[in-house]
């Protein structure tokens, strides 16, 4: 026992392996997806079919839910009820094998059936690498469409409007007044009826001096014709607006904007002469003037978006300055940023932060700004969030749309369950920042979604049998360590444990937990390819990574409690209860969670993901404040300054994002003046 004790403990402090080791390095997975392991078999969300014509905000339904929508419509009293439905079911399989040895197709293509009984088609597209490119892209064609309609109902509103006018200013023109054009205007079988000689000499009595003036026919003319004249909006849409890199956008983007701007003064000039009130004496001035000062966000949303899809892999130190460029700029922009990987493929030597550091740092920057919608999510959970997919990219400002694929090469599980870990095991969680709610609305950040958000770790029963060959049942915490575990290049990280081995490793939960930890250590469950139950122990490495996930977590449940309650999940595709994904994060919707109370108005705390990294706050106290893996900043430990230094830190702070609370030392000197100082930032 004490030499096992021993090389336990020279592997969780040193990496060092004293002992040899038979366990295969290739195959392991968490010891609760082992349920999951025939994916094709299972009912889940995917594939996909992405609608051709979506209709009542569906952009796109798991097969799953189409075959229960065709199911729906078998009588249940007919005496072959049952028999169509394991029919259906069968069917939904076959599709489901089609797509997953990579026949590719529509619906009507690989199940003409269900499209004809339901009336819809589309390609079915499955959970892989190539996933969330299609997926967005689809979405914003969609939104794009709907944009275009409004764009050019009112143009053509404007339009005929303006039409009206010249009509009616014609038909008091001098020429339209003679017996000949009045005449004409009548008609030749009328000719009789009226002395249309008359008529003009009335006529022009009547409207003498009425017309148009010159410079207002001038300029109708001009706006008709560039009301008529514009092609933003193009049939398709991704017609020279969907671009693969950040740096070409934004050169796109800034080769139209001339042509944008001049275009919306248009629509604004167009909208007062409609109305009557367009004085040249005073627009005229002031539209030579706007001619030449910059678009305001709402003013750019008409306009058509551009759509960036870029995976982080190929991003080099160029491409990455272009990114926050492109969103700084507040062009109408949506970027899709994909991940594959959430480690750098070099290995744990450049991980600087922690699981999934990157796309922390995207995001958090992002959010920083105070002008981008960030959506969040694994590929895994895109069906389920895909209304906050709509929101982002019917944003008017710039949209960052973060994206862990789970096609990761050095992986175990396939990328859907690769994808649905990360997000159980808080690795990769989802989260949306709306902000074009109000802070305190409750709406602006949002952690909806993410399984029993309520928790550090997600828990789940993980039911074996043990040697004696005896059921037994566990409640085994979902980690990030368990995450990890499943990708083959971070194997030397984690060492095998003998069966008989008892007490000498605790729960990985349990370890990061406590501060007293003796012995050798954390471990957690594995299964090989035939679905053997193992105990690995886990090195410090692994329980860093672990720590700093569960850390990252707490910020944004702190944000969402702060900033808003959890807004209820959004209603989900359906899909039955044997529709199990791994490991356990998405089997059923997340049970109903109470929404935590908001803050109290004396806690003090930071919006940490929107830390822009001004060194502001660290020059007054380094110890109350310090910065985490991502050099963002957040209070740890109030106890280490003042509360002025609190509120000299939320003044000197460039995005405001420090909120200093009440003071806890009554007896602290010139509390009332830095309570009225503290006011604007609670």
């Amino acid at each position: 026992m004490h030499s096992e004790l021993r090389a336990q403990l020279a592997f969780r402090l040193a990496g060092l392996r004293l002992q040899p080791s038979a366990f295969p390095a290739r195959g392991v997975r968490p010891a609760l997806a082992a349920r999951h392991r025939p994916l094709e078999a299972l009912r889940y969300d995917f594939p996909v079919v992405l609608l051709a014509n979506p209709a009542n905000d569906e952009l796109a339904l798991p097969l799953t839910q189409l075959t229960d929508r065709l199911a729906a419509k078998i009588d249940p009293a007919a005496a072959d009820a049952a028999e169509k439905r394991l029919a259906l079911l069968r069917a939904e399989r076959d599709v489901r094998h089609a797509v997953a040895s990579g026949k590719p197709g529509t619906l009507r293509k690989l199940w003409p059936a269900a499209a004809d009984a339901l009336g819809v088609d589309g390609e079915i597209v499955d959970c892989d690498g190539t996933f969330p490119a299609k997926a967005v892209l689809h979405a914003w064609n969609v939104v794009e469409k709907g944009k275009a309609a409004r764009f050019h109902a009112e143009a053509d509103r404007l339009a005929a409007r303006l039409r009206e006018i010249m009509k009616a200013d014609e038909a008091r023109s001098p020429e339209a007044r003679t017996a000949e054009a009045l005449c004409e205007s009548v008609g030749a079988m009328h000719r009789d009826a009226f002395d249309f000689e008359s008529m003009a000499q009335i006529l022009e009595r009547a409207f003498e001096g009425r017309p148009l003036p010159e410079a207002r026919r001038r300029r109708i003319h001009a706006q008709l014709a560039a009301l008529t004249a514009q092609r933003f909006f193009t049939d398709p849409p991704a017609h020279g607006m969907v671009f693969d890199g950040c740096g070409e956008a934004l050169q796109a983007f800034r080769a139209r904007y001339p042509e944008m701007r001049s275009f919306a003064r248009t629509l604004a000039a167009a909208g007062l002469e409609c109305e009557g009130r367009y004085d040249g004496v005073r627009h005229d001035a002031l539209f030579h003037h706007l001619a030449e000062t910059p678009l305001t966000r709402d003013e750019l949303a008409p306009f058509p978006s551009l759509l960036v899809c870029v995976r982080e892999g190929d991003m080099d130190a160029t491409a990455r300055a272009e990114l926050i460029d492109l969103l700084a700029c507040g062009a109408p922009v949506k970027v899709l940023l994909q991940f594959d990987d959430l480690l750098p493929p070099t290995g744990l030597s450049d991980v600087l932060g922690d699981v999934a550091a990157r796309a922390d740092a995207f995001t958090g920057l992002a959010m920083g700004l105070g002008h981008v919608f960030v959506l969040q999510a694994p590929s895994s959970s895109m069906p389920q969030m895909h209304r906050g997919l709509v929101r982002a990219l019917a944003y008017p400002g710039p949209a960052l749309i973060s994206v862990f694929s789970g096609a990761s090469e050095s992986a175990s599980l396939p990328p859907y369950l690769n994808a649905a870990a990360a997000l159980e095991s808080r690795a990769f969680p989802a989260f949306t920042w709306d902000p074009s709610k109000a802070l305190d609305s409750g709406e602006r950040f949002s952690i909806a979604g993410n399984p029993q958000p309520d928790r550090d770790w997600p828990r789940h029963a993980l039911e074996f049998e043990d040697r004696e060959h005896q059921a037994v049942r566990e409640d085994y915490a979902f980690t990030a360590a368990d995450f990890l575990a499943a990708h083959e290049r971070f194997a030397r990280h984690f060492m095998p444990l003998p069966p008989e081995d008892g007490g000498s490793c605790i729960a990985v939960d349990e370890c990061l937990d406590r501060a007293d930890v003796e012995g050798a250590g954390a471990a957690l469950a594995v299964v090989d390819d035939k679905d053997k139950l193992y105990r690995m122990a886990v090195d410090d490495t692994m329980l860093e990574l672990a720590r700093g996930c569960r850390e990252r977590w707490r910020r944004l449940q702190q944000m969402a409690k702060l900033g808003l309650p959890l807004a209820a999940p959004a209603p989900a595709v359906s899909a039955p209860p044997e529709a199990a994904p791994a490991p356990e994060a998405q089997a059923a919707p997340a049970p109903a969670v109470e929404a935590p109370k908001a803050a109290a108005s004396d806690e003090a705390y930071i919006e940490t993901p929107r830390c822009t990294t001004c060194e502001e706050c660290m020059a007054i106290n380094k110890q109350m404040f310090k910065y985490d893996g991502n050099k963002q900043a957040y209070i740890a430990s109030l106890d280490a300054g003042t509360y002025r230094q609190l509120v000299e830190a939320a003044e000197a702070c460039q995005v405001s994002i420090i909120h200093p609370g009440k003071p806890r030392n009554a007896n602290e000197p010139g509390l009332e003046e830095l309570v009225e100082r503290a006011r604007p930032f609670l």
